[in-house]
């Protein structure tokens, strides 16, 4: 059965709502497209129920599948982003701790002034968070749904956030100020050594693993 465009928008049209994932979505359209090009006769939307509901179960069943499925991958996800920030902090987190180290000793002969390294430390986990949201905001807007990944990237993204707040707010309420000299720029070099491991953990896993989680 050969489909005109007409009859693919019709069929777009019928099962849009259903899904609430892009993904999803992109699944049970190709599928339908594929089943209706093995048989032969007259369109008719009756048919693409017909499909769904036989080799689905119906959309409800597609529903309740869809959020299982959402489960699975959050725990893929978070399991993932654990072990890529694990090995992060193995290798490239090594050269981070030798810098700390280095200006942290070398702060005992000659003046260290703490608000550059702050302030590179906000600025790899406010990127963190911007790229994330802007990333979810882009595809609503180009694809008209949700990515299966969204609402999990978006808590990567609001875990920044909320150092940032954090942060902000110890240095706001007085509690950092108060530290020690010495406790004071230990306190930085490990908001700068997490930051930066978070930040890269971050890039690998949304350009390596992303796809693979959804495969």
């Amino acid at each position: 059965m050969n489909l005109t465009d007409e009859q693919k928008n019709e069929i777009q049209g019928y099962i849009i709502t259903v899904p609430k994932y892009r993904e999803t979505y992109n699944e049970l359209y190709d599928h339908i497209l594929t089943s209706l090009a093995d048989q032969d006769g007259t369109f008719h939307i009756d048919l693409v129920t017909k499909i769904v509901n036989d080799d689905f179960g119906g959309f409800n069943e597609i529903a309740d599948q869809e959020q299982i499925y959402h489960k699975e991958i959050g725990k893929k996800f978070n399991r993932q982003f654990r072990l890529q920030f694990i090995d992060t902090l193995k290798w490239q987190g090594i050269g981070v701790l030798v810098i700390c180290f280095m200006l942290y000793y070398s702060h005992k002969t000659t003046p260290f002034y703490m608000k550059p390294l702050v302030t590179v430390s906000m600025i790899c986990l406010m990127s963190v968070a911007l790229f994330g949201y802007a990333r979810i905001i882009v595809n609503v807007i180009r694809f008209s749904k949700l990515s299966i990944l969204d609402g999990h990237l978006a808590y990567a993204s609001s875990f920044s956030f909320a150092t940032i707040n954090l942060v902000l707010g110890g240095f706001i309420n007085g509690h950092i100020l108060e530290l020690s000299d010495n406790n004071k720029l230990i306190a930085i070099f490990f908001l700068f050594s997490f930051a930066s491991v978070y930040a890269i953990t971050f890039a690998k896993l949304y350009t390596r693993k992303l796809n693979i989680l959804i495969a």
